[in-house]
């Protein structure tokens, strides 16, 4: 089944407002945590891997890492001659 990237997008707004409620100690973060759960259920096998793959940083906000074939090039710095100061 391929990946449903509406649901997948649902699902991870969700949890970003529930992280940011939990860090404001509110406790509201537990019961959209709660709802969540059948949500979570509904998900593919495929989309259970991709999120638990993923690495959640410290302000909650989600990062997938980029693939290890892409490699990073960086441009050289450009000089401007002849711009007016």
């Amino acid at each position: 089944m391929a990946l449903n990237h509406a649901r997948l997008d649902a699902y991870l707004s969700l949890e970003r407002n529930m992280l940011r409620l939990d860090d404001l100690g509110d406790q509201l973060a537990d019961r959209l945590r709660d709802a969540m759960d059948p949500i979570w259920h509904a998900l593919t096998d495929e989309e259970h891997a991709l999120l638990d793959a993923r690495t959640v940083v410290p302000k909650g906000e989600l990062f997938i890492p980029p693939p290890r074939s892409r490699a990073l090039t960086v441009a050289p710095p450009v000089t401007i001659k002849g711009w007016a100061a």
